[in-house]
């Protein structure tokens, strides 16, 4: 087993977090002792406060999110709007933290992988940084098989380990595209591939994937 994974996305609001809660609520209930990281958040912590429950993890949100700014926009934006300056180093050190405590580490991104957190540094720098194999999410719709494909092409000449893609949302079945996105994304990425639907649990030992 890893130490953790790092769960990014095609996208903002295609279920980073929902992703990240169903592996860290499935590894707790394997009897996993798990933590969640959130490196970055803007807006609120909500993501965070979902992880941590979740997990059933004695954390707050601070901690679990070391880097937030208010303003619900890129990081970057945020820092410059806010005249913030962005702390890479609390990151790190947050990061060592969990993964010194816990047995495995959930870590959510922000957005897609070329969201900027500062001057050219982008969450694929972080990536590389935190040095985790990457769970990509992505809509199971119309669209993703472009966005799913730009993401892992990217992860991959930044010669980063990818585990493996979930598609997730509940199905529109006017959607025809739904038939062919699942079968065509496999074939091209040459990963596995996981449907998750509405409130369905991540079966870990089906999905072993995920975790080794």
């Amino acid at each position: 087993m890893y130490k953790g994974v790092f769960v990014t996305a095609t996208d903002t609001q295609v279920g980073k977090t929902y992703v990240s809660c169903k592996i860290a609520q499935a590894l707790h209930d394997m009897g996993i002792n798990t933590g969640v990281f959130k490196p970055v958040s803007t807006g609120d912590r909500n993501d965070a406060k979902a992880l941590i429950k979740a997990a059933k993890i004695d954390e707050s949100s601070e901690v679990v999110t070391p880097v937030f700014f208010d303003n619900p926009m890129s990081p970057y934006g945020a820092s410059m709007l806010g005249r913030y300056k962005f702390d890479l180093r609390k990151i790190y050190q947050t990061f060592s933290y969990f993964v010194n405590k816990y047995e495995f580490t959930v870590v959510e991104g922000i957005g897609g992988i070329l969201v900027p957190l500062k001057k050219n540094f982008f969450v694929s720098d972080l990536i590389r940084k935190i040095s985790l194999p990457v769970i990509v999410v992505a809509r199971n719709g119309l669209g993703t098989i472009n966005h799913t494909l730009l993401t892992v092409e990217k992860l991959r000449k930044d010669k980063q380990k990818v585990l493996g893609i979930v598609l997730n949302g509940k199905i529109n079945k006017e959607d025809i595209s739904v038939k062919s996105n699942v079968t065509i994304i496999r074939e091209i990425t040459k990963l596995p591939i996981l449907e998750l639907g509405h409130n369905e649990k991540i079966n870990l030992r089906k999905n072993e994937w995920i975790t080794k």
